[in-house]
């Protein structure tokens, strides 16, 4: 037979308003959860919904050269070529976006390991910036590297990811400037350890209220991050944040 006897009442070890307190911070704990979960569900909707809209211009104009060559028989050399060259663009354009898409995601997986090694952040730097002077992309740039005289330090980084950083941080200098470029890579030491790496610009600047926002994966349909002269998925920067936040590092913006 089964004891009927009942245990005895425990009195708990909290008070009422101690019990009322907890229950309350656990309650607020959960809202900021859920709050946050709908935030990143948002911001998730608006990614995909961005890379929608982006994906359909040069889908439109991919169709539209392959009828275009269809409809016509009579085209010359020039003209299939300057529609190849068009579809070229575009399909180059689609292309990126998927590598840098692809890339976002396994930065932000769990499962993503740096390839880390110890090297002298000035000699890094210093061959980043030779790299660039010889790159005919930047033959209208003028480039300027400002290192202290001595800066014996030494900085654990995936090299790779580092040079990408790098490589947004400059093309965004020239694609947000006007005609001739001015791009200044200089780096200091910080608080705490830190060593504080500027890429500067005088470009066309960002808004106040845009600042904040740049670095994020859904902000990316803005005038903020797109002025009708360009061009771009809008991704470089949200993929910079990512390769630094990896790295224990944070990333920001200053602008007029």
């Amino acid at each position: 037979m089964k004891n009927s006897a009942k245990e005895p009442f425990v009195t708990p070890e909290l008070s009422v308003d101690e019990l009322s307190k907890a229950l309350f911070e656990v309650s607020q704990s959960l809202q900021k959860t859920n709050d946050k979960l709908i935030q990143t569900k948002k911001q998730q909707s608006e990614f995909f919904s961005n890379i929608s809209h982006d994906l359909r211009s040069p889908i439109a104009a991919l169709r539209s050269s392959v009828e275009y060559l269809l409809t016509y028989d009579s085209l010359n050399s020039d003209e299939c070529l300057q529609i190849y060259s068009v579809m070229k663009k575009k399909i180059d354009y689609m292309e990126q976006m998927i590598n840098d898409i692809f890339l976002l995601s396994t930065l932000d997986s769990q499962e993503r390991k740096l390839k880390l090694e110890v090297v002298p952040i000035d000699m890094f730097l210093e061959e980043f910036f030779v790299s660039c002077e010889q790159d005919p992309y930047y033959c209208n740039c003028t480039l300027n590297l400002d290192l202290p005289c001595t800066f014996p330090y030494q900085v654990q980084i995936d090299t790779n990811l580092l040079i990408r950083v790098l490589n947004n941080l400059f093309t965004n200098a020239i694609k947000y400037s006007q005609e001739t470029t001015y791009i200044k890579l200089s780096a200091t030491t910080y608080k705490d350890n830190t060593i504080l790496v500027t890429v500067e610009d005088h470009g066309i600047g960002i808004a106040k209220e845009h600042l904040e926002k740049i670095f994020e994966q859904s902000y990316m349909v803005s005038d903020a991050r797109t002025p009708c002269s360009s061009t771009g998925n809008g991704l470089g920067l949200a993929i910079a944040k990512s390769i630094i936040e990896l790295h224990g590092g944070s990333i920001w913006c200053e602008s007029e």
